[in-house]
Formats: structure tokens, C-alpha cells, sequence
């Protein structure tokens, strides 16, 4: 036995082998880890503007410096409205649409390292599309006025931000774009636990304000919430296709936007 099917032998066993449970408790803890470790990190920077070194990394300078605490302590109160009045019961119905559709969680049906790559590899472009086309019908009149205003509340956006939004948005932008991929592939549950936190912590990183050394760059979507009518996407690739990023491509933050690979500010690199 691997070291791999050790680990997931014992989770296993945790659940009982309760596939309900480890798809909808377990996945929830997990996400609920990633997020508030992540998002409380930077909510701690943002509030107190230590360690000050971080500074030099903001995409907007001098905006949430330090972040509001009515504004603050609201966006937690829809995160957690989020997460446990509509993630929790959305992702319970989503398990039975698995367990239909064929859906694996035993430590004897886990999959090889090639099967995980092909798999992560779907789920980017499944959420690509899912989330493109849903951000864009959100940004319709008044789709836009009853619905997505919510989330661009923040032009300049903080890391809990990601999943500040109207629970609609949150059901059909957030969560089923990010869960197309799992369900259409049929997907071990490893592997899917392998995505969301991939997944978290690349759209808290998009959300942070913050564009640090060795992750992955926040400046295309920190541009969307600047502008709102452009960088639709995540990855980039639909917006190049529809010319949606074209307002993008003609400024400093196009340029900025690529892993850092050394500590120098992106502001440093690219100056205005």
C-alpha cells in the first residue's frame, strides 16, 4: 500500500466509508480550512498593514490601507452565509448528481498520477467556459443590478471577496463551474479534493490585492474589478477569444500580469 492510499485508507475509515459524508462534510471542512487560514492571513495584513513589506506588493495602492471594518465584518457575513446556507445544501444535491452520474471515493479506486494531470487539466477548461459565460450573463443589465452588483461592490478587492456575492451568483458562477469538470469526468473524490484546493487558493490570490512572489498573478482579474467590462474569465484564454480583454492588453497591468519569479515588486519591474 502507497503512502497515498495510508492517507486516504484513513480517512476513509474516519467517515466510515460514508460516501454522502466524505463528499459533503469532508469537501466542506476542507474548503472552509483553506479559505479562513488563507483569507484570515490577509484580512490580518489588511487591517493592521503588517508586515509592512507587503505593501509594495499591492495592486492598488493605497486602497484598503487599512480595509474598512464595517465593510470587512459585512463581507464575512456573506461568506458564511454562503458556505453554510447555500454551499452546504447545493453540494449535498450535487453528490447525488455524482453518485447518478458515477462517482468514486474508495482507497481501492484511486487514481494514477496521469489520470489526476488529464483531470486537473479538464477541470480548468470546464471551469474556463462555466465561469466565463455565467460572469458575462451576470454583467447583462439587470442580471447585473439585482444580482452581480453585490460583488463588485469592492473595486479593489481583498481575499475574502471571492465568494462576496449574491447566493445566486455564488450557486451558478461560483460553485457550478468549479464542479462541472468533477461531475462531467467522473472523478474520484481525491482528485476533486486535489482541485478545490488548487482551485481556493488560486481565486483568493485573484481577490487579494496582493501580487506576491512565485503565485499565480491577481492582475487580470484585480483589472475586471477596476474597470468591470472587461477580463471575464480566469484564465484568459475565452476573453482573448471574444476580444473581451482588449482594454486589458493596452496597459501597465497586462504587463504585470505573469508570475513573479523573484522578489521584485511587479510596480518595480513594470513602473507606470
Amino acid at each position: 500500500m502507497t503512502l497515498v492510499q495510508s492517507l486516504w485508507s484513513t480517512v476513509y475509515r474516519f467517515f466510515d466509508g460514508n460516501g454522502f459524508y466524505m463528499d459533503v462534510i469532508g469537501s466542506s471542512i476542507l474548503v472552509f480550512t483553506i479559505f479562513w487560514t488563507l483569507c484570515g492571513l490577509l484580512m490580518l495584513v489588511d487591517f493592521t498593514g503588517y508586515p509592512k513589506w507587503m505593501k509594495k506588493y499591492k495592486t492598488q495602492p493605497g486602497k484598503n490601507e487599512p480595509v474598512e471594518s464595517g465593510k470587512l465584518r459585512h463581507a464575512i457575513g456573506t461568506a458564511l452565509i454562503n458556505q453554510l446556507l447555500v454551499g452546504i445544501p447545493v453540494t449535498a444535491i450535487l453528490h447525488h448528481i455524482k453518485i447518478w452520474n458515477g462517482f468514486s471515493y474508495a482507497p481501492d479506486d484511486l487514481p494514477s498520477i496521469l489520470t489526476v494531470i488529464v483531470h486537473l487539466a479538464a477541470f480548468v477548461v470546464f471551469e474556463e467556459i462555466g465561469f466565463y459565460y455565467s460572469h458575462r450573463l451576470f454583467h447583462w443589465g439587470p442580471l447585473y443590478k439585482w444580482v452581480h452588483k453585490k460583488h463588485h461592490e469592492w473595486t479593489a478587492p481583498v481575499g475574502i471577496i471571492c465568494i462576496y456575492a449574491h447566493p445566486i451568483e455564488h450557486v451558478l458562477a461560483n460553485i457550478l463551474p468549479f464542479v462541472l469538470g468533477p461531475i462531467v469526468m467522473r472523478s474520484h473524490l481525491l482528485t476533486t479534493w486535489i482541485w478545490m484546493s488548487l482551485a481556493m487558493q488560486t481565486t483568493i490570490v485573484h481577490h487579494s490585492g496582493y501580487h506576491l512572489p512565485f503565485l499565480s498573478s491577481p492582475e487580470f482579474h484585480d483589472y475586471h474589478h477596476l474597470k468591470f467590462n472587461c477580463n471575464y474569465g480566469v484564465t484568459g484564454w475565452l476573453d482573448w477569444l471574444h476580444r473581451t480583454d482588449a482594454q486589458f492588453r493596452n496597459t501597465i497591468n497586462h504587463k504585470r500580469d505573469k508570475v513573479l519569479l523573484t522578489f521584485t515588486p511587479a510596480s518595480i519591474q513594470f513602473p507606470s
